[in-house]
């Protein structure tokens, strides 16, 4: 008889990180026997110190869970945050493993690989991935381009001088190539999705507005605005207002193109994302369509949710194939 893998997975922590204590709680009754806390868990506070107390609350609730995690950042955390943060909880816990630093981990039957960080940062997020010409390492940003981060104290005295502009640490993509041997073996977990062509089934649809200048805010943001002002609107009354103050609202699949082109030069065709908050609990095979709970499949992107609306999720491993089980918190 195959063995079964039970993995917790957990994303999207922007709001209240109580929440987080709930979620394993309720993950642990179904049976999980590992966790994977897939980025946006460091949001950012009025201060460093708020910030980092924000995300300590969530890892030390992850810690004392004494479930084996795998943590790793998305779009929204700061080096400064993570780092020093994950250090210490993961010489206090001996669950806690930082994603950052084992980027794969070998099971007999299954293989994960991690891309930590994303391709679109907001909210003073530092972790970003890409196939350009730098390597994967940390970086101090300066005016005159990136200078190779040696050591903290280099960035300290960057910043007394008023040349350092921030930090990056970035993920090339081609260390994919790398990490995946076994490709029917291997499970992505990324923040961010792949792009795929579907906007009704696949976990990459996002709905935003977009400025004349192309910058983006959530579509949700937007229209609550609307709604706030102007009522309960139609769609066509929502999108003529949002026109007439400078915004496109559109749905569209906005999964990351470079992660498309690498997973399919290596036969990946099973990862889990999180990201899009419009998309949580979709799953989709490598054409789009919608792959349902609870049937084993070697194809499945899953978006296991967002956990500021109560979704979370089970990712269950079988030799070569997998399922996955949405739960709302809320419901």
């Amino acid at each position: 008889m195959v063995k079964e893998t039970k993995y917790g997975v957990i994303s999207d922590v922007h709001q209240d990180p109580r929440i987080v204590g709930t979620a394993i709680n309720f993950l642990k009754s179904k049976g999980i026997e590992k966790l994977l806390v897939n980025g946006d868990i460091g949001e950012r506070q009025d201060t460093l110190e708020n910030s980092q107390n924000y995300l300590a609350y969530i890892v030390n609730e992850i810690g004392k869970s004494g479930i084996e995690s795998y943590i790793q950042p998305g779009s929204h955390e700061s080096v400064g945050v993570y780092a020093p943060v994950m250090e210490y909880f993961a010489s206090k816990y001996s669950n806690l493993i930082d994603a950052v630093k084992n980027r794969k981990v070998e099971n007999s039957d299954h293989h994960l690989v991690f891309l930590p960080g994303s391709d679109w940062n907001i909210q003073g997020g530092e972790y970003t991935f890409g196939n350009g010409e730098i390597s994967t390492g940390d970086y101090i940003k300066t005016q005159q381009g990136l200078v190779f981060l040696e050591n903290f104290n280099k960035y300290v005295d960057l910043v007394q001088r008023g040349i350092a502009q921030g930090i990056l640490s970035y993920q090339n993509t081609n260390d994919l190539k790398k990490l995946v041997n076994e490709p029917e073996k291997t499970i992505s977990v990324c923040h961010v999705p792949r792009k795929f062509n579907n906007i009704e089934n696949s976990v990459d649809m996002a709905y935003f507005a977009e400025r004349e200048d192309k910058s983006l805010m959530p579509g949700i943001v937007v229209e609550k605005m609307i709604k706030e002002k102007f009522g309960n609107v139609s769609d066509k009354e929502l999108n003529y207002i949002a026109n007439q103050n400078g915004f496109t609202l559109k749905r569209e699949n906005r999964g990351n193109k470079d992660l498309k082109k690498i997973y399919e030069e290596l036969g990946i065709t099973k990862a889990v994302s999180g990201h899009f908050h419009e998309s949580g609990h979709r799953a989709n095979d490598l054409e789009g369509n919608k792959v349902p709970e609870n049937k084993f499949v070697s194809e499945l992107f899953w978006n296991s949710g967002h956990l500021d609306a109560g979704q979370t999720g089970i990712l269950i491993v079988k030799g070569n194939e997998v399922s996955y089980q949405n739960f709302n918190l809320f419901k």
